[in-house]
């Protein structure tokens, strides 16, 4: 028989610490090899025989069954395409060029005299491409007098407003400038090189205070357009940092996404810039919301749903715990594929679930979702019983990620108006983050504030299908004559359903 050791107790809780401090070093080693070598996907594709199948539900390959041969008739083959084809459709609205290609006059003659006749002709179409074109609005306004009597004075038309005062920018550049800036991010230096390209020197300093002032014009209908965001009972929150000018080096500022997602409501996104990250400012933004937000367990989020005298509730993100699931590479490796294939079950689900109505929906939560959700919590609490992780692996914070919010991540089964996930804020800064990478900085806190408002038309219209430069031309021609009490038929889905129902009359 072997003999005991015993090991001294400041030894062991020495080893113990070596232990923790080994397995935290191999997490970071094995993420930082992940970001080098390996996929940026977080696709979890481990997925066994008995995937649960509803009707609807797409069967990854892997599980599907063989099927076996089955006999078809003969049939004709469609042609392979030839080398140099491609799969382009030319829609009939597009403006036609018609370029002739005829043989010369002299060669329509024989030799003997006779000449030849047309007997028709091949039209080959091509996409092309010029220039879109700037040109100089001259405004005329003829003035007339009675000859002879200057008392009387001279009668004019006033000049039309325009949404800059004094500016030599009209609606449609500055809506195209709005348009190049916030739906395909370029940043002014480049705006510039374009215009130069054209024989047109415009400084940046000057495009700058042109997008400045259209976005602190259209300040009141931002304003307007989050009032109806915050009236429906559901929205999509996340935030993320951007740069902020200032003396020596620049400082972290944020902007915030709120997203509409009642489904079947207009599709709002409300951008707020911030020069911090504090608490202060979702709170302040959200505080008279009544209904529930999907976000991330951002302390701010979980201070609103604990407060009784806030009539918001919090549903959590399953994709941010997947997340961090998936990124605890150390520990017991078949809890960790357990729980990811849990959630994608759940995930597989909420496909199927979203492609029927709301009460199918309900049905297949409460049939299939809570089931897989309760027996989720369940071995992860037996697993903390147990005592065997390391309290401060990354396994460990992934596990009380979720066992310490289990109502939030709960709410959706009960509401099917709720997605399991912050997905749509998430799409929603993405746009802004491809921009971030080109304009580098905000100037100003007040042009972040008039960045936020452009940014919210502009991600709005895409949101809804509307063409940005259509919208924001018509909506700075209108903006300053438009009575108060109707600015609402400026917001964006009703412009659309405005052009829409002129266009069928």
């Amino acid at each position: 028989m072997a003999d005991t050791v015993t090991i001294p107790a400041t030894e062991y809780a020495m080893l113990k610490a070596l232990q923790q401090q080994v397995m935290h070093l191999e997490e970071q080693l094995a993420w930082f090899r992940r970001q080098v070598f390996g996929q940026k996907s977080e696709r979890f594709s481990d997925l066994p025989g008995e995937l649960p199948v509803l009707p609807g539900l797409v069967v990854p390959e892997a599980a599907a069954p063989v099927a076996p041969p089955v006999a078809v008739p003969a049939h004709q083959r469609q042609g392979t395409r030839g080398k140099g084809s491609c799969t382009l459709e030319l829609p009939d609205s597009l403006p036609r060029v018609e370029v002739l290609v005829d043989v010369p006059v002299a060669e329509r003659t024989l030799p003997d005299g006779r000449a030849l006749v047309p007997i028709g002709e091949e039209r080959s179409e091509k996409l092309a491409f010029r220039h879109a074109e700037y040109y100089v609005l001259v405004t005329v306004r003829p003035k007339y007098a009675l000859p002879g009597q200057p008392g009387l004075g001279v009668v004019q038309e006033p000049m039309p407003p325009t949404l800059i005062a004094g500016s030599k920018f009209d609606a449609s550049f500055l809506a195209h400038l709005v348009t190049e800036k916030f739906q395909y991010h370029l940043p002014l230096y480049r705006i510039a090189e374009k215009l130069a390209g054209r024989d047109l020197r415009v400084t940046r300093q000057t495009l700058a205070q042109a997008l400045k002032s259209c976005g602190q014009k259209v300040v009141p209908l931002f304003h307007l357009m989050r009032e109806k965001l915050l009236a429906d009972g559901c929205l999509f929150v996340d935030e993320t940092p951007v740069k902020l000018q200032a003396p020596g080096k620049c400082q972290e500022a944020r902007m915030w996404v709120y997203v509409n997602g009642l489904p079947g409501a207009p599709a709002y996104h409300v951008y707020q810039f911030t020069v911090d990250r504090s608490h202060r400012h979702p709170i302040a933004f959200l505080r008279q919301f009544q209904g529930t937000i999907h976000a991330d367990a951002f302390g701010a989020y979980e201070k609103l749903d604990r407060d009784p005298q806030v009539p918001l509730r919090w549903a959590a993100c399953w994709a941010h715990a997947r997340r961090k699931f998936e990124e605890a590479q150390s520990g017991d490796a078949d809890l960790r594929q357990w729980v990811l294939r849990q959630i994608r079950y759940l995930f597989l689900f909420e496909r199927v679930a979203w492609a029927r109505d709301a009460d199918q929906r309900r049905r297949i939560r409460a049939d299939h979702e809570t089931p897989l959700v309760d027996a989720l919590f369940a071995r992860l609490r037996e697993t903390v019983a147990a005592g065997t992780l390391l309290p401060k692996s990354q396994l460990a914070e992934a596990i009380g990620y979720l066992l310490s919010r289990p109502a939030n991540f709960r709410y959706y089964l009960t509401d099917p108006n709720l997605r399991m996930d912050n997905n749509t804020a998430e799409r929603a800064l993405r746009k802004l983050t491809i921009g971030r990478k080109n304009w580098l900085f905000i100037g100003s806190p007040s042009a972040g504030d008039a960045m936020a408002a452009l940014l919210s038309l502009v991600q709005t219209c895409r949101a809804m299908g509307i063409a940005p430069q259509a919208y924001l031309e018509d909506l700075f021609r209108r903006l300053l004559d438009h009575p108060h009490q109707r600015l609402a038929d400026l917001l964006p889905d009703r412009w659309q359903a405005a052009r829409t129902s002129t266009a069928q009359a």
